[in-house]
């Protein structure tokens, strides 16, 4: 477009990026963005500045070296902790996760070309295909809602996996995913993409798409297969298929707050330069360690909350009573950090929430998932284990098992389990034949 601008229009521009870009510069060193890692806020920020430093350095070359120093100090940093992260997961979920490497492709492309920083060895990115890939409900519309959610991703992700193939994979796995998308995307309805985000990762789709790699699905695919994301807590399985009778979908989450790597980082503190939850802004995620979803033949049964207040029984999780500590739902109690419209992270024991997967197995249609929960509730329940165990029988027939311990001091007596549907109502529907119920 530069080419095409006149004098004034250049001048105009240039203008209006130096007194934004400074705008931004300055917010950078008080905002929660500027200190938040692995966040779309700060990624997102650091790339309109590393963009205007880029734009403005033949015209003022000081103002924007500062500018691409605060950016690669950030965002280093930012590529130092995913090397952590070695499933290719984020921890706000696949819609805010595709908000976050909108960005991060971007920086890795820009710091390769401007400043010859290499980062196509990072473990991250080499897994993060299988984000994508491992997320998607039968049909390429919609993926699984763990965290904050829309239906499925709030930018690209064909951006995102023609980078991949072009620079990552390079075996054509990411141009056939991006066209599988592409092909099924919804043309109205709830999954149909903002008009804000639609279009604001075509042109880098356009710049990396590298036509010689021939789009070609994974080797294992047309396939059942469980996938797990041991940084994230959470299992798939019949992901990445067509929409058919026979393609059951079904996920597990039980994880640590803000991913194992970031949780671990901010307990055991191995670098000085991260002050713990200080630095981190889990909010995005849910109060969702050992829920589940479940598809049967395609067709959503029990689903995620989506975008919605942090609420235990949104998420198919198990809320106990009487709690002591109880605070939006009296006498009941979920799992720490909810109530509010954000996760709570920085209050009483809410940072330490954590759920663990147990077991993952698969054996021919037949599917075994468990975790234990219990560090993501109160002390103050007493409670002694919050174990779930998922057996999917056949491909419409899963079992759940909820297993319960407590002290012998506990105050709970009650236990309560909500399984949510956002599409359909749960009625029951007597069976009625030859006139008889």
């Amino acid at each position: 477009l530069y080419k095409s601008l006149d004098d004034d229009r250049r001048r105009k521009y240039l203008a209006k990026i130096q007194l934004v870009g400074e705008e931004m510069y300055q917010y950078s060193k008080f905002r929660a963005w500027g200190r938040h890692f692995l966040h779309n806020h700060q990624t997102t920020n650091m790339l309109a500045l590393l963009t205007s430093a880029l734009v403005l350095q033949n015209y003022n070359e000081d103002k924007a070296n500062i500018w691409k120093q605060t950016v690669v100090n950030v965002m280093e940093k930012n590529m130092f902790l995913l090397n952590h992260v070695v499933d290719g997961s984020l921890d706000e979920g696949v819609a805010y996760g595709s908000y976050t490497a909108k960005s991060i492709t971007q920086y890795v492309y820009l710091a390769k070309r401007h400043f010859d920083i290499n980062h196509f060895e990072n473990n991250w990115l080499k897994m993060h295909f299988w984000f994508y890939y491992s997320t998607l409900l039968p049909g390429f519309q919609r993926t699984v809602g763990v965290a904050d959610s829309n239906y499925n991703w709030f930018y690209g992700p064909e951006s995102q996996l023609v980078f991949l193939d072009t620079f990552i994979l390079k075996n054509g796995s990411g141009n056939w995913l991006a066209h599988q998308i592409r092909k099924h995307r919804p043309k109205d309805g709830p999954m149909v993409q903002s008009t804000s985000q639609r279009w604001s990762t075509l042109h880098t789709e356009y710049l990396w798409y590298n036509a010689q790699l021939l789009p070609h699905p994974p080797s294992d695919y047309g396939k059942s297969k469980i996938f797990v994301f041991p940084n994230w807590g959470v299992v798939t399985y019949g992901a990445g298929l067509p929409n058919s009778q026979a393609n059951t979908f079904l996920s597990f989450k039980s994880g640590k707050l803000g991913g194992r790597a970031v949780y671990d980082i901010v307990h055991f503190q191995p670098y000085s330069w991260v002050d713990g939850w200080w630095n981190f802004n889990p909010g995005h995620e849910h109060p969702d360690q050992n829920s589940f979803t479940f598809a049967p033949n395609g067709q959503v049964f029990v689903s995620e909350a989506l975008y919605g207040p942090k609420l235990s029984h949104l998420n198919n999780v198990l809320v106990f009573a009487p709690s002591p500590t109880s605070q939006c739902n009296n006498p009941w109690e979920g799992q720490l950090g909810e109530c509010s419209h954000w996760l709570k992270w920085t209050t009483d024991e809410s940072g330490d929430a954590a759920g663990e997967i147990i077991t993952a197995n698969q054996s021919g249609e037949m599917v075994f998932v468990s975790g234990e929960a219990v560090s993501a509730y109160s002390s103050s329940m007493k409670l002694k284990s919050v174990y779930r165990a998922l057996l999917l029988l056949n491909h419409q027939t899963l079992l759940v098992i909820d297993h319960i311990e407590k002290y012998k001091e506990s105050p709970i007596s009650l236990a309560s389990a909500f399984f949510h549907n956002l599409d359909i109502d749960f009625k029951y529907v007597p069976f009625r034949f030859s006139n008889k119920y």
